[in-house]
Parts: structure tokens; C-alpha cells; sequence
């Protein structure tokens, strides 16, 4: 485990997965990062890639060979090299010379970066395409917050700084079905059922934060420019709770649609790299 701090916030991080598992707020004497107990869901904040969500079967066909991928893929349980490390920062690496080409055949490499910056944590991805061709990958993130009890989740609520267009996007199962105009989406109060099909996916998104109603402390999460937003806990029918924490997923992804063709590179969202090129993107989780 590798820990940064300064006046305002103290994180950890570790190389498996390069998850980011820590995040104390000095200001407020508070976990902010959810702890990981696997009764509800035992990480904290996995990487996502190269896919983001479900594949349907778990499989697809990339440069015409099937490949099989679990959900959200395999980075999250891989172990990265730690590249540097800093007081204001740490950088992870991860290539495909560690990768099985049968799982994903593309040549890569992907760094992940954590900086503190007074009250925030940033967090910057990039892809560098290392391979003779153009190659295909989605990205995502997974953080979960923790809330003061599952038994307090209607106490919460969440704001929402939006660009234009915003969409939303129902799911069936896992997979992404109907995108849906959202007329006005400012404030959602939080409770149980709103998670009853699974994570609330929105399109065009550039701030939520979460808020308790009795308290002054608010999680921001800025993700300016990403494409696609999850928000999920998980929700447990037979007592209409959830777990005692919210996720905030910035995605360059998105999970397979009901009428997928398996292809790969015809997945929605997908990011294309050429020859040599790096992708870059970064997110912020603030504590105000």
C-alpha cells in the first residue's frame, strides 16, 4: 500500500489493480472511500479495461478471434509496476506484455496516475498504443462513496452539472438498451428502488455531487468531457435497502446493447487509438 497526504487529504492506493483504496478527509475526520467488505461488494475504485461493463456471454470478437473478457475486464486484477511516486503523486503502469494475447490481442500501454491537489484527488489514465495497427479499448472508474447507513440513503442526494442533450440509458440485465432525453436533471433525491434495474447511466454529464441533507460535507465528483456517467449500489429486493455506499463511474465505455453483434470494434463508445497515439483523460473526486 502507497500513501500520499497533505494538509487536507490522506489517500492509499496499491499496485494490484492500481485501485485507489483510501480517502480521508482531515477536514471532516471522515473515510470518504468505501472499505471493500466483500458482504456487499469487496472493492473500492477498480479500473476499468478494456471494457466497461458486460459483454453478452462474456464474449467478443476482436480482430476476427473470440475472445472472452469478464465484466468491467481484466486490469482490475492484474498487477501494475509502480513507475514513480512523488509527495504530491504516484504513477502505475500496466502493458500487454502481461496480458494473454487470447484474451486481448492489442499491444498497449496504460498508466494511472493519482495527484493530490489540496482538497482533491485527480485521476489520470493514459493509453499509449504500442502495436503495428489501430486498436480498440474502452476506460472506466468505480468509485464508491461511503454514506453515513443504507437505512440513510433518503437522507442523500445528488446534483448534477450537465451539458447539453443529456440522455439517459435503461438497461435490461446488464446491457444497454433505450437512450432517453432527460428534460431537466439538477437535483435526484436518492432511495432504495431508484436502483432496482441496476445502475442510472446518463450521457453529457460534467459534476455530481453527493450530498448528506444534514451535513455540510459534499463529495464532487468533476468529470468534464466524459462521455457517460454511472451511478449504482448494489439493491436488495426482499428488504428494498442497498449498501451503505454510492458509486460515481466516469465512463469512455459502455456495456453491450440488448442487439449486439459481438463485434468488438462496433461497440458504442468504443475509443480507436492509431499507430503511436496516446489517449489521455483524467477525473477529480473533491471534498468540499
Amino acid at each position: 500500500m502507497y500513501t500520499l497526504e497533505n494538509d487536507y487529504l490522506i489517500i492509499e492506493s496499491k499496485s494490484s489493480g492500481a485501485e485507489l483504496t483510501r480517502i480521508y478527509s482531515k477536514k471532516y475526520k471522515k473515510e470518504i472511500l468505501w472499505d471493500g467488505d466483500a458482504k456487499h461488494w469487496g472493492r473500492q475504485s477498480p479500473v476499468l479495461f478494456p471494457i466497461v461493463g458486460r459483454l453478452k456471454n462474456n464474449e467478443t470478437i476482436i480482430e476476427d478471434s473470440l475472445c472472452k473478457m469478464g465484466q468491467h475486464g481484466f486490469a482490475r486484477d492484474m498487477n501494475f509496476e509502480l513507475l514513480s511516486t512523488s509527495q504530491e503523486s504516484i504513477t502505475y503502469k500496466l502493458t500487454s506484455a502481461n496480458v494473454d494475447k487470447n484474451i486481448y490481442p492489442y499491444d498497449f500501454e496504460l498508466y494511472i496516475t493519482y495527484t493530490l491537489l489540496c482538497d482533491k484527488v485527480n485521476i489520470k489514465w493514459e493509453v499509449k498504443n504500442t502495436d503495428s495497427k489501430e486498436i480498440y479499448f474502452s476506460i472506466g472508474a468505480h468509485p464508491a462513496f461511503n454514506i453515513s447507513s443504507a437505512d440513510d440513503l433518503d437522507k442523500y442526494s445528488m446534483g448534477f452539472k450537465c451539458r447539453e442533450n443529456v440522455k439517459h440509458i435503461s438497461l435490461v440485465g446488464p446491457y444497454h438498451d433505450k437512450f432517453k432525453s432527460v428534460k431537466s436533471l439538477n437535483n435526484l433525491n436518492l432511495y432504495p428502488n431508484i436502483f432496482e434495474n441496476d445502475a442510472l447511466i446518463y450521457t453529457d454529464i460534467d459534476e455530481i455531487s453527493l450530498k448528506n441533507k444534514e451535513s455540510n460535507l459534499s463529495i464532487n465528483v468533476l468529470i468534464k468531457d466524459f462521455p457517460l456517467v454511472g451511478v449504482w449500489t448494489p439493491y436488495y429486493k426482499e428488504s428494498n435497502s442497498t449498501a451503505p455506499f454510492i458509486c460515481i463511474e466516469p465512463w469512455y465505455g459502455l456495456a453491450d446493447g440488448v442487439d449486439s453483434n459481438n463485434i468488438y470494434k462496433d461497440k458504442k463508445y468504443i475509443n480507436k487509438l492509431n499507430i503511436s497515439e496516446t489517449f489521455s483523460a483524467d477525473y477529480s473526486i473533491e471534498i468540499k
